[in-house]
């Protein structure tokens, strides 16, 4: 009986690992696209993951036979491309601008890093 963690492959965040944790304890880092099998203590487990800098993913709860999902969280991707376009175009027009738009960026980026990445159980094992 194992469980099965694959983190999707992205460019979004792709050259950070994500520190998979079951039951509050630290299991590996993974790299974009790695697959990672373990086998639980019990039959119901908690896994979450963090990625540096502070950002976190859900928890789920999983059963043995299991498989589960990283994905990138879509609203955490587009307020960071927002906030980047914003400090280019900035930079190009007008450097007040460009201050306000840096700010801009890092309250942006710090709302973007909770929750950055998803977790969704894929395959549950039938009863």
């Amino acid at each position: 009986m194992t469980i099965k963690v694959t983190r999707q492959k992205n460019y979004y965040g792709g050259l950070a690992r994500i520190k998979l944790y079951a039951v509050d304890r630290m299991l590996t880092k993974l790299k974009n696209g790695e697959t990672y099998e373990f086998k639980p203590d019990s039959k119901l487990v908690n896994i979450r993951t963090t990625v540096q800098g502070g950002g976190y993913s859900n928890k789920v709860e999983v059963n043995d036979d299991s498989s589960v999902t990283i994905k990138v969280n879509p609203f955490s991707k587009t307020l960071y491309f927002i906030g980047v376009i914003g400090i280019i175009l900035a930079w190009l027009f007008k450097f007040d601008l460009y201050i306000v738009s840096s700010i801009a960026f890092f309250i942006i980026a710090f709302i973007a890093l909770n929750k950055s990445h998803i977790l969704s159980v894929d395959k549950k094992p039938e009863n």
